[in-house]
């Protein structure tokens, strides 16, 4: 992209790893702007007001032909449409899943397909995502997560001696089969499985029933978790909901982990190799645990090879993206010259 054209990476999110591999993509910064703690709904109109003027004032001093935003929360794409409306150029919106289907942003429906209608594209990760930006009168670009880029920096996780070791990442949402996982009790004689992210909201009664091959990290500082990725011998990432690509899944096929995930046919489309898909029951789950380990060797092998092809399939389509934003803020600009 030539240096007359300015293109700028915005999100509220602080933990947003699609946002910051397209950053390291790009070789520029992400502009994470985001106050007090994360994830409590009750102050969000306290924190979202102050990062509604600190996000004003980064785009007048950046002055950004496009801005590139992330959604959730729509509350970003929307201050950047605003910034844009007074002073040119346009937004691409970067639309998560939860954005078409986590129940907690259904209210804001209106607000999200006015903010498809009104950027010059939304990036969504797979086809059904893309109907759903259609039906919304909004220009879709299919962009999957990249395979990201780890790094522990010197951490290290303690594992027993000769243990296999699988990391099961959770962000402990509604759309993850937790209590199913929770209720293993017969794993393979020398595996311990690794659960991430925020336990505190288990019940003390389904604690009490853990089995103690199942190790409880609690949220792990980002250093502490690419660590347990790239020591582990698998990984496990299960979802409910439709449509979602999942981010553990590209972390797990960025180290080459063998991965047991949930049935999907946005997931199985990608994952091809490597992967060993269940149903979101205990006994499923418990199935694709045994089949990893006894498996490891051969589904190891093939998720390396599916890593090489992910990441060159990724870097074509990442180019045709920049292309494509490009040619859509210059056709912008011309018809706003027309008119």
């Amino acid at each position: 992209m030539k240096k007359s054209y300015r293109l700028e990476l915005l999100t509220w999110d602080p933990v947003c790893q699609r946002s910051t591999s397209f950053a390291e993509r790009l070789g520029q910064p992400l502009h994470t702007i985001h106050y007090l703690w994360y994830r409590r709904p009750l102050i969000a109109p306290i924190k979202y007001s102050a990062q509604f003027l600190a996000t004003l004032h980064l785009l007048k001093k950046l002055q950004p032909d496009v801005t590139v935003v992330s959604n959730p929360p729509p509350f970003a794409a929307l201050t950047a449409l605003l910034f844009h409306s007074a002073h040119g150029g346009g937004i691409v919106v970067d639309a998560h899943t939860g954005v078409f289907l986590e129940p907690k942003w259904k209210m804001f429906r209106p607000l999200n397909k006015f903010l498809v209608r009104h950027s010059l594209m939304t990036i969504v990760t797979n086809e059904g995502l893309s109907d759903l930006v259609r039906k919304w009168g909004g220009e879709p670009f299919v962009l999957p997560d990249p395979l990201p880029r780890l790094d522990a920096r010197g951490a290290r996780f303690s594992f027993r001696p000769g243990q296999f070791n699988v990391a099961a990442i959770f962000s402990f949402y509604e759309d993850e089969p937790i209590d199913e996982v929770l209720a293993i009790t017969k794993f393979p004689e020398d595996m311990d499985v690794w659960v991430t992210g925020d336990s505190r909201r288990v019940s003390g009664k389904t604690l009490a029933r853990v089995s103690p091959r199942v190790k409880l990290t609690g949220f792990l500082d980002r250093r502490s978790y690419d660590a347990l990725l790239q020591q582990a011998d698998a990984a496990i990432v299960l979802c409910t909901r439709p449509h979602t690509m999942l981010c553990g899944a590209y972390e797990a096929a960025a180290q080459g982990l063998p991965l047991i995930t949930s049935h999907s046919d946005a997931m199985e489309k990608v994952f091809r190799k490597g992967t060993i898909f269940v149903n979101n029951n205990t006994q499923d789950i418990e199935r694709g645990l045994h089949q990893v380990r006894q498996r490891h060797g051969e589904l190891a092998r093939d998720m390396r090879q599916l890593s090489a092809e992910l990441q060159g399939e990724w870097d074509i389509r990442f180019q045709q993206w920049q292309d494509e934003v490009k040619r859509r803020w210059t056709a912008a600009k011309l018809g706003r010259r027309k008119g």
